[in-house]
């Protein structure tokens, strides 16, 4: 599915969170037909290693899948990887539809792994720090742990005082993914039950990754539902373009091209009704290159905004001016997440010996969202989906080197 066919879709939704079935098919004609078979075609075959082998394309980056241990209930977790003809390389979990290695190239061709993460499928579970994994049914924060529709109030999971982060205490993050390889594609599925954290409606929720020739990892998220409820879905990839066990995380130079944010309170919730400022005169201001460092030890997190959702944007770029590897974000989703693992544990453990830990020690995330809290925040956009409606969004992490 081309962003020309995906922004035909999602722009009509402007400032609401989906796309109906029945007015994608009628009003945009070949892309609503395309919306609803893009993730039921494909085959595979086997290797003599067993590792499933995806159909060849012409120029398509192929994945293949492997097992990788298993989880306490004794379930099987898969691990699938994509390599490009850059040497770029992609490594996936179904255990949280979780990006566990991304390897690039510098401007000296030297390959190290920018993503930060664990070695095993055991410490992915046991750690439970939601790195690299995938973020729903709502990402960010949700005040009051509460909230209404249609007359009705909804209490859901309270994991940070009295207010829910990243979907609760069980979040997409510790879900295991029906995971499968279709056609250049990996397709992972998670459905979510009725009063999962006390969230309303069966949520069934498809999350397809890629990797191109044109150095482009896309995410496309999909969601149907069975009562409405609110959906904000996304992935918490920590990236270190130094390489993710070199720490200096200061070193990064940072761009958000946005002069909008959310300010936030103590809770880190946002003010108000939602409130909206600029960033002149702020240390949120990254509309130049800012370096990291400058900012780190004062910055806990903060949401920018784009505007409408379900066109393509360029939000962001972070790049390493020693090595010359970047990477630019691209969206349709109007908000953007900025962390700089301000709040991550201290003296953690990840994979190859690295020791992660707080602000220099840790990563820097870039999360495509809709605006926080958005289903109790009456001045941003709904974020209710509804059981005649298809959520949609893209997020593409685009690697370079200058």
């Amino acid at each position: 599915m081309s962003d020309a066919e995906v922004n035909s879709v999602c722009s009509r939704s402007r400032h609401r969170i989906i796309v109906g079935v029945l007015a994608a098919v009628s009003v945009c004609g070949v892309a609503g037909v395309v919306l609803a078979i893009y993730f039921a075609t494909g085959n595979s075959t086997h290797d003599s290693s067993g590792k499933t082998l995806a159909w060849k394309e012409d120029d398509a980056v192929i994945p293949t899948e492997e097992p990788f241990g298993e989880i306490k209930d004794g379930r099987k977790v898969k691990r699938f990887t994509f390599t490009n003809k850059n040497n770029i390389t992609v490594r996936i979990i179904s255990y949280g539809a979780t990006i566990t290695d991304i390897l690039m190239p510098d401007k000296n061709g030297v390959i190290l792994d920018i993503s930060l993460g664990f070695d095993t499928a055991a410490e992915y579970e046991d750690r439970h720090t939601k790195i690299g994994a995938a973020l729903g049914r709502i990402t960010e924060r949700l005040k009051g742990a509460k909230f209404t529709i249609d007359g009705v109030e909804y209490n859901v999971s309270a994991n940070e005082g009295q207010n829910q982060v990243h979907g609760g205490f069980y979040g997409f993050d510790s879900k295991l993914f029906d995971a499968k390889i279709k056609g250049n594609k990996v397709e992972m599925t998670y459905v979510s039950p009725d009063g999962e954290e006390g969230f309303p409606g069966e949520l069934t929720s498809v999350i397809s990754f890629q990797l191109t020739n044109e150095n482009e990892l896309i995410l496309d998220y999909r969601a149907t539902t069975t009562k409405a409820t609110p959906i904000n879905l996304s992935n918490h990839v920590y990236f270190n373009l130094e390489g993710h066990k070199a720490g200096k995380n200061g070193d990064h130079l940072i761009s958000v091209f946005s002069d909008t944010y959310v300010p936030i309170d103590e809770a880190l919730l946002p003010k108000g009704d939602g409130e909206l400022a600029t960033v002149n005169g702020t240390i949120f201001d990254f509309q130049n290159p800012t370096l990291v460092r400058k900012v780190i030890n004062d910055f806990i997190v903060s949401c920018y905004s784009f505007g409408d959702r379900g066109t393509r944007k360029h939000v962001a770029r972070l790049e390493n001016p020693t090595n010359g590897r970047y990477i630019d974000v691209f969206t349709t989703e109007p908000g953007l997440d900025v962390y700089f693992s301000s709040r991550m544990k201290p003296n953690l453990y990840g994979k190859d010996g690295a020791m992660y830990g707080p602000f220099e020690d840790g990563g820097v995330c870039l999360i495509p969202m809709q605006l926080p809290s958005g289903v109790n925040m009456p001045n941003f956009p709904d974020t209710i989906l509804r059981p005649e409606e298809i959520y949609t969004q893209r997020t593409i992490y685009k690697f370079g080197v200058k």
